[in-house]
């Protein structure tokens, strides 16, 4: 047996620092599990009754930090430690390896029945981008006047099509640039979610490569808002779900709608243009759509609520949990038109609470990749078929499956999550409702009838 007299000093150092953090991590679980088992007794009755307006079950599911780092306290989450952390990215460059070079050539049948490649079924549409720009040009108008009769009687760009598309005002227009990254368009105000456009997830020379293109650059989604990109919604600071330097890009001509945290890594970047949101927060929207014009009545009222999610959050080990994770709702006059989830695991009981306080949904974004090997990802990701449960939870009446096919991070097949997702709507004669969206193609929601319609040049 070594004894710790003869270590080098660099190895009782090291030693050192692996007991100590050894320790931490302990530590940090066994505190975790005390709080969850906590809430579990005091609570247990409380959510066998949840009512509309009783609050104090949400206090279940409240934020709460142990030593200054965010943690999840829900019975269904498995910490990770750091060792976990770095196996796992690991992992994830070989498999970006695996699918940008092998599995993205591999043939997979098509919905005709021939044989093709990855890459030609992972295909990006030019967006219509007039489409979105008539629209915001007449909300624009309609704030600078003050008057917002032709947001009622417009249906915008849409008027050469038919007449059967609804006025600027019932329209929501939904276009996904990869992983969850959403431009959304409600009533003329815009809304990008997660944004991350570049080619590469860390940089040029290092980390994964989108395996298709992003349909959209700044300049676009500039063009598409008439230079007003109202917000930039985002729900954890992962790699995958916030690109640094397009973030600096946007800077503040946007309002950015954040979890708790990530304020100060965004005023680094020169961003300080935050609403910064607790888990069961609500904030009102109409004094940061009216900027332009102060004095404009919004002939609706717009909210934002910012709710929990079972994740985890940092870019780097050290910096792992110093930021809140989360998802958001946005309301329009109380009712809930869009659900940006982010990434989540599954607890039903968390799920079924915010069903209750704020179901139904018109339109739910729900991540539906990354959900393999099961033993590391079950925690933090959700699987098609847990997108299904969630949107019964949420009584959603529209869903589609994003995070999937941008990014090679984890074991599952490239297209799997679609495929799994559209064999699943396809049995429960959802095909219309519960989608996977397609690179760059445009959906419109009639946010006063339950239709859905696609638009693409």
């Amino acid at each position: 047996m070594i004894q710790f007299t003869t270590l080098s000093i660099k190895s009782k150092v090291g030693l050192g620092i692996l007991l100590s953090y050894t320790s931490f991590e302990v530590y940090m679980q066994l505190r975790t599990r005390y709080l969850v088992y906590s809430r579990q007794q005091k609570f247990s009755k409380l959510m066998k009754d949840i009512s509309e307006d009783d609050d104090e079950a949400i206090k279940k599911y409240k934020s709460a930090t142990i030593s200054g780092m965010f943690i999840n306290p829900f019975e269904e989450y498995r910490p990770q430690t750091g060792f976990e952390f770095l196996f796992v990215r690991l992992m994830e460059a070989v498999e970006s390896i695996y699918g940008n070079k092998i599995e993205l050539h591999d043939k997979y049948p098509s919905p005709s029945g021939e044989f093709k490649e990855v890459g030609d079924l992972l295909k990006s549409h030019k967006p219509n981008l007039e489409i979105m720009k008539e629209n915001a040009v007449i909300f624009q108008e309609c704030l600078s006047k003050n008057n917002f009769k032709k947001l009622f009687s417009s249906s915008g760009w849409f008027n050469s099509l038919t007449s059967n598309i609804p006025a600027v005002n019932n329209q929501m227009l939904f276009t996904w640039l990869g992983q969850s990254c959403s431009l959304i368009q409600i009533s003329g105000i815009n809304f990008l979610t997660d944004p991350i456009i570049s080619d590469h997830l860390i940089s040029q020379h290092f980390g994964p490569r989108r395996l298709i293109k992003s349909p959209l650059s700044l300049e676009d989604i500039n063009h598409a808002t008439n230079n007003k990109l109202n917000f930039v919604m985002v729900s954890h600071d992962h790699p995958d779900h916030l690109e640094m330097d397009f973030a600096k890009k946007i800077g503040n001509s946007a309002t950015w709608i954040v979890p708790l945290g990530m304020k100060k890594k965004l005023a680094r970047k020169g961003i300080f243009n935050i609403i910064e949101m607790d888990w069961w927060d609500t904030v009102p929207l109409n004094q940061f759509i009216t900027l332009q014009n102060p004095e404009s009545k919004l002939p609706d009222k717009y909210e934002v609520v910012c709710l929990p999610t079972m994740h985890w959050s940092g870019r780097y080990i050290l910096d792992s949990n110093q930021s809140l994770w989360a998802s958001f709702i946005i309301k329009r006059n109380g009712k809930s038109i869009l659900y940006h989830a982010g990434d989540t695991g599954y607890c039903e009981e968390l799920f079924n609470l915010i069903g209750k306080k704020h179901g139904p949904v018109k339109l739910s974004l729900l991540p539906i990749g990354q959900y393999c090997p099961s033993w590391h990802q079950k925690p933090r990701h959700i699987s098609p078929e847990e997108s299904i449960k969630i949107v019964n939870n949420l009584s959603s009446k529209f869903m589609m499956g994003v995070h999937w096919g941008t990014f090679k991070l984890s074991s599952e097949p490239i297209l799997e999550p679609k495929n799994l997702l559209l064999d699943l709507t396809s049995k429960l004669n959802k095909s219309n409702f519960y989608k996977v969206p397609e690179f760059g193609l445009t959906y419109l929601y009639d946010l006063d009838k339950d239709t859905e319609i696609q638009f693409h040049q």
